[in-house]
């Protein structure tokens, strides 16, 4: 899983190049990223839920990354 790490710090750094100049706008671009990166699920009411475990692992992912 950690090439989904590294997938992510990617895109943050490319965001960071590419418009998130500040740190508003590169925590902005983080939590985006972050919620594409995680898996997600439709709950019965139709509303798309994140996996809460799986975002914490990739932050595990992501502190192994070297």
């Amino acid at each position: 899983m950690s090439e989904r790490a590294q997938q992510l710090m990617d895109a943050v750094w490319d965001a960071r190049q590419n418009g998130a100049d500040t740190e508003t706008k590169l925590v902005a671009a983080i939590l985006r990223l972050a919620s594409d990166a995680v898996r997600c699920y439709t709950a019965q009411n139709g509303i798309e839920v994140l996996d809460r475990q799986d975002l914490i692992n990739i932050t595990y992912e992501l502190t192994e990354l070297k």
